[in-house]
């Protein structure tokens, strides 16, 4: 009986492997299972080498495993590069004739064929359905109902029937024509409704129920997905996408929405939030409330632009020139992902200043199971927003928590004046008064006190494991989940997530941490946490354990370092 069942397929990139892996998570996921998928992708569109894993277990699963049971190499080289990783047990299901013992022979040709000439096709036109033979002979390895994937293959297709029709009846070849000399036998479970999503539909749908009204992009991987999926939806709410020219205009019309009283939002990677750090010091003067969506990815420059990394934690907490306040949110997961998009919203518009939504790669390009959203505990704050007629107004009026009244254009009585230029209570630039200066900054540099007040500590950090546990993992991020699936085996350590960046939670950290024997995971080179952490807190950590090859961490990998009996002071993982 098999705890777990891990599935990869791999191949030239448009090859079908996307198909292949999402309709075999789908059915899992629908059979009541807890599924992981990882997707390891090339920056071209078509031609190198890619790959998706899938993982299946009855138990909540967070991170991908280096184990293969079924290989579906959808070309020689992928035969070559990822047969080491298959188990002893392990499949490999490919229309090459193989040496190897374990290879499950299917007549792909036959199969086929038959289909071919029962619609009136060559074998050629019908080459592309390779895949959906591999696929559904894993389907019949595992003892799945080939009604339930048919289903699947019909949805995937629903704009093209006919190509639907010909891949079910590849199906009903396989199942028909195959007999598996190897089955699997994953241990049952219970049906229980959850979506499969991953991180940019998370995102997405938290700014659905946020009330976004204006979203800007400019297309770069990983974070255009996001902006994808809500072009798709857009027609059903009330809100725009808007396809800038470039990352300059996108952070500029979504701060203009913001100041005409609209929820915007604007999303980018590493390149992208380069060119959008003027406008950013701009948000901050003007203290307009736009929330920035920033999907990390391997770089410096173009780097890998679809690969996973952790660079960016430093910068996004101080780009920008001169100081101004702002809000850093590190989600670890698809579920933070939503209800700290909603939070993103709340904090920008109740403490008028930009918000930083810090998420990965990794993120972005893992879908796994989740339940359904609980939308009862979703609040709106729109802070002091001013939308019927009023007197008196000043936009940049000194209060005691540094947070004025803000009105729209259009509103009889307010007399919208926004400056980059430092101004005064009105918010024209009658001088440079250095008094004047000093109440200003002191004003917008106030709010800070009340967001450390205000935000849930839950927000800002989370604790997992044993309290009395001497070990305490510090991370953040996507890093998260291999931690939290190797501390299921791992017992004598402890986590603790830091979820807000900016400003840094130095009492919540200090109540988990002090005493402790700290060590950091994260993925970059040099350990932009830890250096954070001590930074803020003076608290020095004893390990650092490092990923900066592109790939995210395994569940392997992390249960292997953490069991080591001493750890050296920096640990640098290396699957890849």
């Amino acid at each position: 009986m098999m705890h777990d069942l891990n599935l990869m397929v791999a191949g030239p990139q448009g090859s079908g492997i996307n198909f292949t892996s999402d309709t075999f998570a789908k059915v899992m996921t629908r059979e009541g299972y807890h599924v992981f998928t990882n997707a390891e992708l090339f920056s071209t569109i078509k031609g190198d080498h890619s790959y998706f894993r899938v993982r299946v277990c009855k138990d909540m699963i967070r991170s991908y495993s280096e184990r293969i049971d079924i290989l579906i190499p959808l070309d020689a080289k992928s035969v070559i590069l990822h047969t080491k990783e298959l188990s002893k047990e392990g499949v490999i299901i490919s229309e090459e004739n193989l040496s190897d013992q374990r290879h499950a022979s299917i007549p792909y040709r036959e199969i086929l064929q038959a289909v071919a000439t029962k619609f009136g096709k060559s074998l050629a036109e019908l080459n592309v359905m390779k895949n959906t033979v591999a696929l559904a002979g894993a389907s019949k390895m595992i003892g799945l109902d080939k009604e339930k994937l048919k289903k699947v293959i019909s949805e995937n297709f629903e704009s093209k029937p006919n190509i639907a029709e010909m891949n079910n009846a590849v199906v009903d070849e396989v199942y028909a024509e195959f007999t598996p000399t190897h089955t699997f036998d994953l241990e049952a479970t219970v049906y229980k409704k959850r979506m499969f999503i991953n991180a940019t539909h998370a995102v997405g749908m938290g700014k659905v129920e946020a009330g976004l009204r204006f979203q800007s992009y400019y297309p770069i991987t990983p974070a255009s997905d996001e902006s994808n999926y809500l072009e798709t939806v857009m027609g059903k709410y009330d809100f725009i996408v808007e396809q800038t020219e470039d990352e300059i205009a996108a952070i500029n019309m979504a701060i203009a929405a913001a100041n005409t009283g609209l929820r915007s939002a604007t999303s980018t990677s590493g390149p992208g939030f380069s060119l959008m750090v003027e406008a950013l010091s701009y948000a901050g003067m003007t203290e307009t409330p736009v929330v920035i969506f920033y999907y990390q990815r391997a770089g410096p420059a173009t780097g890998m632009p679809t690969r996973h990394e952790q660079g960016d934690l430093r910068y996004a907490i101080s780009a920008g020139h001169g100081e101004f306040p702002r809000v850093v949110i590190a989600p670890g997961d698809h579920k933070e992902a939503f209800y700290d998009t909603i939070d993103a919203f709340n904090i920008a518009e109740k403490y008028q200043l930009p918000v930083i939504v810090l998420l990965d790669k990794a993120m972005a390009m893992s879908n796994y199971t989740v339940d359904p959203f609980d939308l009862s505990k979703v609040t709106i704050n729109r802070g002091k927003l001013i939308l019927n007629e009023t007197s008196d107004y000043l936009r940049y009026r000194l209060t005691d928590d540094g947070v004025s009244p803000r009105s729209v254009p259009g509103v009889k009585g307010a007399l919208i004046t926004i400056a980059g230029d430092e101004h005064e209570e009105d918010g024209h630039i009658f001088t440079e008064d250095a008094d004047n200066r000093v109440r200003m900054m002191d004003k917008r540099m106030h709010k800070m006190k009340f967001v450390h007040e205000e935000v849930p500590s839950d927000t800002k950090v989370k604790f997992y494991g044993i309290p009395t546990n001497k070990k305490v993992i510090v991370s953040w991020g996507s890093v998260k989940g291999p931690i939290l699936d190797a501390m299921e085996i791992v017992k004598d350590v402890s986590m603790l997530q830091i979820r807000m960046m900016e400003p840094f939670p130095v009492e919540e950290v200090m109540k988990f941490l002090k005493g402790k024997r700290i060590i950091t995971v994260e993925q970059n080179y040099s350990g932009q946490l830890a250096d954070l952490l001590r930074e803020k807190t003076g608290l020095e950590t004893t390990s650092r354990i490092v990923k900066f090859n592109g790939r995210p961490i395994a569940f392997e990998e992390m249960v292997e370092v953490l069991s080591r009996k001493k750890l050296k002071e920096r640990e640098v993982l290396t699957y890849a």
